[in-house]
């Protein structure tokens, strides 16, 4: 008797145990990023967003120098000379992202590290903001500056902070990048800074179509000849796009009154006048990799 109930209270203990509900501790489910824009920049700002972790993004841009009111001799602008800028960017992570770029303007060369701050939920005005640190190279100067290429002069230091929302039910979006700019003049020994108050509008059609705006007035600070040999003051930048999205690469068409595109050399400015009428032909490509 003792045998049969030993057996039995055996079975049920077994049976209690199989029965156990499992329990594994569960994380917390990862938020994912608040994606607004499409790009990971504008014409010449950055936007909030970055690339996925391990992604990497290569930039080639041309802005052309002769003006389309040059006409059909010029080709309206196509004919003849054009700086250039070249960029590979990589995100260690998820909101962090390095750039490495190239102008043919000095033998311009930046480093710049973008980070993802913080982001806000919200149906009728999402936002995120990001924080935009470079530093800037002039690798081919004057030789009447009598320089090493080494000597601090040849620097330039600048940050941006991000602003960026969507409305319209995601077809707008706004940007505000007020940028700070140290060491604008680097033909002079007096270093000297510049605060411009970016701003860029981009409207989306659909996945593939949109047109965007890009402001960028110069709020203090130095405004002064933005090449060795000139004696006129620099002007505020203004440009026009028609971007086009498909498979991973991003063709946007220019049409802009600042032909500078390295951003310590952007930010001191345009030696075009808006007014002038003296606009030039531009574009970038990108490809997400």
């Amino acid at each position: 008797m003792k045998k049969k109930a030993l057996i039995l209270l055996i079975l049920l203990f077994s049976g209690l145990l199989i029965a156990q509900p499992k329990w594994e501790r569960k994380e917390p489910a990862k938020q994912a990023n608040l994606e607004l824009f499409h790009a990971t920049m504008t014409a010449n700002f950055e936007t909030t967003e970055t690339l996925k972790k391990g992604d990497f993004k290569y930039l080639i841009a041309h802005r052309f120098l002769p003006a389309i009111s040059d006409g059909y001799e010029a080709y309206f602008g196509i004919d003849g000379p054009a700086q250039i800028r070249t960029s590979l960017s990589y995100a260690p992570a998820d909101n962090w992202m390095l750039t490495l770029g190239r102008s043919s303007l000095l033998d311009n060369v930046d480093l710049q590290s973008k980070y993802r701050l913080f982001q806000f939920r919200n149906k009728t005005l999402p936002s995120v903001v990001s924080l935009n640190l470079g530093v800037a190279w002039n690798t081919q100067l004057p030789d009447a500056l009598d320089r090493g290429k080494l000597a601090g002069d040849n620097f330039q230091y600048f940050g941006q902070l991000i602003y960026n929302t969507m409305l319209l039910d995601k077809k707008l979006g706004i940007g505000i990048v007020p940028s700070y700019l140290f060491n604008s003049d680097i033909f002079n020994p007096e270093w000297r800074y510049t605060f411009t108050l970016g701003n860029y509008y981009q409207y989306y059609f659909n996945s593939m179509w949109s047109v965007m705006v890009e402001y960028n007035p110069i709020i203090a600070g130095y405004q002064g000849p933005i090449e060795n040999s000139s004696s006129e003051r620099s002007y505020n930048s203004l440009t026009f796009g028609l971007d086009i999205e498909t498979g991973g690469h991003f063709f946007r068409l220019l049409v802009t009154n600042n032909a500078r595109l390295n951003t310590s050399q952007y930010l001191v400015g345009s030696d075009r006048s808006v007014s002038s009428g003296d606009w030039r032909l531009g574009f970038n490509i990108s490809r997400h990799l």
